[in-house]
């Protein structure tokens, strides 16, 4: 890991602490080792995190914060309830066989 992310001898356990033991996105902790999430861009080591925050959702906004700021604001206030109102999955209506 130093080789790679130029940390030094237990800075990957004091980042941990740190970031209370969790990933650094989504809060939560995992069996796995966490990963060294770095910059694309620039190199620099960012924190630690899961493998679907790192792998996925990093991944998918192309470490675009705006991208990301963009998704949360669309799950918070998701255009067809406020252009449609309420409409259910068929799992989720009670109306259905």
């Amino acid at each position: 890991m130093q080789d790679v992310y130029g940390l030094e001898a237990g800075e990957y356990e004091a980042l941990l602490e740190a970031q209370g033991g969790v990933c650094a996105i989504c809060g939560q902790s995992r069996k796995y080792r966490l990963n060294v999430d770095h910059c694309h861009k620039t190199g620099q080591a960012r924190g630690l995190l899961c493998r679907l925050c790192n792998g996925r959702l990093l991944t998918a906004a192309r470490d675009n914060p705006e991208t990301l700021r963009r998704g949360a604001a669309y799950l918070e206030n998701p255009p067809a309830l406020r252009h449609l109102g309420v409409r259910l999955h068929k799992e989720f209506r009670k109306d259905t066989d």
